[in-house]
């Protein structure tokens, strides 16, 4: 048992300390605020757990993504580049989207697998990943700059995921696969014109999906009063207040106000204003600074990849979580329309967590190759 835990000590301190530190930090602070906010949601008082079943669920999550993480971390990567493993496992996150329109009930984000609500997009996006990384490390550098080879790409990868996305409706979602797409394309040497073009295409279909869906269109109309003038919506408006009731040092720790039903969302989504009002601005600084070094580290990993699958895999796993961050911010603070994306590693926790922190096990196995790689090559030039 002691050899074990020795062995799992010693790779822990071959990875990078910087990504390992600000993800187990992000872990700690979403605990403590998730514990405080969700005690007073409908949903905990109707569990016989009480106030603790919302933090008691929470960390089941972080457990259930610590173990993947472990395993991923220990999994080579390249297992991934095969066709009929990333390919299989794309198909199979886009049938799990697709069983969320089936039944009776409302169209939802979820699906129930033994009596537990998961929402496969998750899962969909890392195949996502994993599948458009293959492919255009697969192509030659004339192919991948030729239209019909990308909207090939496009049209087996993010184009039903997107689709599927829209009727969900998942508008965050799209956001992200969206960025994915672009930086795998730009990482890949896809030239800046083509690229410009798929930016414009992207615009062009917001343009026009803002007017014709309603729930985007009202998330928009807020969102444009707000900033032109200050009449934001209720959640926003209570979030806002939220954060500047905390001021510099915050109210302290349970002390929140908008815990108690004020703000809706207030442990998933929108635990960054809680955490604002308890902790105050050194303690959302903290957060952004957590969250810069995460970015920070992944594409460090990326560039430092030994091949062109490695690096566009950590380059794209990274820009999840970079846009998870970004995005969750700036819907809080008003700077963004609210389109319903946790903050990862400090909303309560679900299937964003668990994938959340297997991107992690998947970026400290590609670090943990490029070290070797480094270190034998070292080896090898001083022979």
């Amino acid at each position: 048992m002691n050899r074990k835990l020795r062995g799992f000590a010693g790779n822990l301190e071959t990875s990078d300390l910087w990504l390992v530190g600000s993800v187990f930090l992000l872990l700690v602070l979403g605990s403590i605020v998730v514990y405080g906010a969700g005690s007073y949601t409908d949903l905990a008082r109707a569990t016989p757990l009480g106030q603790h079943y919302v933090i008691a669920k929470h960390l089941f999550m972080i457990c259930m993504g610590f173990l993947l993480m472990l395993g991923l971390f220990h999994l080579d990567y390249h297992f991934w580049k095969k066709p009929w493993v990333n390919q299989g496992a794309l198909a199979l996150g886009l049938l799990a989207v697709g069983f969320t329109f089936l039944g009776d009930r409302e169209i939802d984000r979820w699906i129930e697998i033994f009596g537990i609500s998961v929402q496969p997009v998750e899962a969909a996006k890392i195949a996502l990943v994993f599948f458009l990384s293959e492919r255009v490390t697969s192509l030659s550098p004339e192919r991948l700059q030729t239209w019909k080879h990308l909207g090939l790409l496009f049209a087996l990868g993010p184009l039903p995921l997107i689709v599927m996305l829209v009727f969900q409706p998942n508008f965050g979602n799209i956001l992200v696969v969206a960025a994915v797409t672009f930086v795998i394309l730009l990482v890949a040497g896809v030239s800046l014109r083509k690229l410009g073009w798929f930016l414009a295409s992207l615009v062009i279909a917001g343009a026009v999906a803002v007017p014709l869906v309603r729930k985007l269109n009202n998330r928009f109309s807020e969102w444009m009063m707000g900033l032109g003038h200050g009449e934001y919506a209720h959640q926003v408006k209570q979030s806002l207040i939220g954060l500047g009731a905390g001021g510099w040092r915050g109210l302290g720790v349970g002390q929140s106000h908008n815990k108690f039903e004020f703000l809706p969302e207030s442990h998933t989504d929108f635990v960054f204003s809680v955490l604002g009002e308890e902790w105050g601005l050194a303690g959302t600084l903290v957060v952004l600074a957590a969250i810069v070094v995460i970015a920070w580290r992944g594409y460090g990993i990326a560039l430092g990849s030994p091949d062109p699958f490695g690096r566009i895999v950590a380059a794209g796993l990274t820009t999840c979580l970079t846009v998870y961050g970004i995005v969750n911010i700036g819907m809080v603070t008003g700077l963004f329309p609210v389109i319903g994306v946790p903050l990862p590693f400090v909303s309560f926790g679900g299937t964003a967590m668990v994938g959340n922190l297997a991107s992690v096990g998947i970026l400290m196995n590609i670090d943990r190759n490029s070290r070797s790689f480094h270190l034998w090559k070292r080896r090898w030039d001083r022979t």
